[in-house]
């Protein structure tokens, strides 16, 4: 453009601005007719003009203003460093609104839903039909990919006096007479000697490790997912707890905080954790996709878990729970695919990440 058209442009513009624009406090329409200085310290003005016009647009669509993108920002930014990392990879799962996601409320109330992959129900071998659950374990994040934690009283019951622990069959996400991942039997259970002596109640945690029916190179955590499990996590903390009354054919859900009851025992007030609840996993920052979370307990402990269907326990999981939960690692089988250690495996102590 020569220097000719431009300053007949900028005539056309800075008149057809004049014709529109009111007398606003001290600022009049510009006279006319304009001179070749005028118009070049007008068209110098219409520069920065525009620019400051374009620089406003900028900062408002790069989320300084009221933009999407800044509003998209602020929805990405993490408000909980658990869920900052996804959790361990595990099939789609229908996690109630209840126990995880933006409705989530810890009312202490439970509610029954078709549980969640890396939950289930425990039954024994001889239950030919295995409709009879008695309590309730979860599968746990190991290098082989095949460890189950629980309650150890649900094992073993050294004050009755059947110490030695039983085998028993696990049945990942139980609902109904249903069996979606199929059947796993333990072929090692690990328990505290605390326990084994004389029903230690800081000691009521056991691991198993587990393969599947029919298929001895299946990994569990592969086909469900697994729960990163955390030691000397903080309290208070909003739990997640999940639990098989064994009344009932599905298992029953719940949020609330957990407190310290002790150094080594934790509390939380949940309805409706009968008898066939212990063992169920307390979690921490459960992902609302996959019901996934981070195990810091699990029914049982004081009182076997709590003589009261509305008040629930857990052992604390600290430095014994830890070695324990390293011999179930060393028990299962060793996978090429998998080198991380027992310690890799776990969530460092103080706050759990997922």
């Amino acid at each position: 453009m020569t220097d000719t058209t431009r300053e007949a442009t900028c005539v056309r513009a800075l008149d057809s601005t004049r014709a529109r624009l009111p007398i606003i406090g001290r600022v009049r329409p510009i006279p006319g007719p304009l001179t070749r200085a005028q118009l070049r310290s007008a068209s110098r003005a219409l520069g920065v003009l525009a620019f400051a016009v374009c620089f406003v647009l900028v900062l408002v669509r790069g989320g300084i203003g009221s933009g999407s993108r800044g509003e998209d920002a602020q929805a990405l930014a993490p408000t909980d460093t658990r869920r900052a990392v996804p959790a361990l990879p595990g099939p789609a799962a229908h996690v109630p609104a209840s126990l995880a996601g933006a409705q989530a409320s810890p009312d202490g109330h439970s509610t029954p839903f078709d549980g969640l992959p890396a939950v289930g129900a425990l039954f024994y071998p001889d239950d030919a039909s295995y409709s009879h659950h008695f309590c309730t374990a979860s599968v746990v994040h190991s290098p082989g990919g095949d460890v189950v934690a629980t309650a150890a009283h649900c094992l073993s019951d050294p004050a009755q006096g059947s110490p030695n622990p039983t085998a028993l069959v696990f049945a990942p996400g139980y609902h109904d007479g249903q069996y979606p991942f199929g059947l796993w039997r333990s072929t090692a259970i690990l328990i505290d000697p605390h326990w084994a002596a004389n029903s230690d109640q800081d000691s009521d945690v056991a691991f198993l490790v587990v393969h599947k029916d029919g298929d001895p190179n299946a990994r569990i955590e592969n086909e469900v997912g697994a729960e990163r499990i955390a030691f000397g996590a903080d309290r208070p903390a909003m739990v997640g707890v999940i639990g098989y009354p064994s009344g009932t054919d599905r298992p029953i859900s719940c949020l609330n905080k957990l407190t310290a009851y002790s150094t080594t025992q934790s509390e939380f007030d949940c309805t409706g954790f009968t008898d066939g609840a212990s063992g169920g996993p307390v979690l921490q920052g459960i992902d609302p996709h996959t019901g996934l979370g981070t195990l810091v307990g699990v029914i049982g402990g004081y009182q076997e878990g709590g003589d009261t269907d509305d008040v629930s326990y857990s052992v604390y999981f600290g430095d014994r729970i830890q070695a324990l939960y390293g011999q179930a690692v060393a028990a299962g089988t060793p996978s090429a695919s998998a080198s991380a250690s027992a310690s890799e495996a776990a969530s460092p102590s103080g706050s759990p990440s997922q």
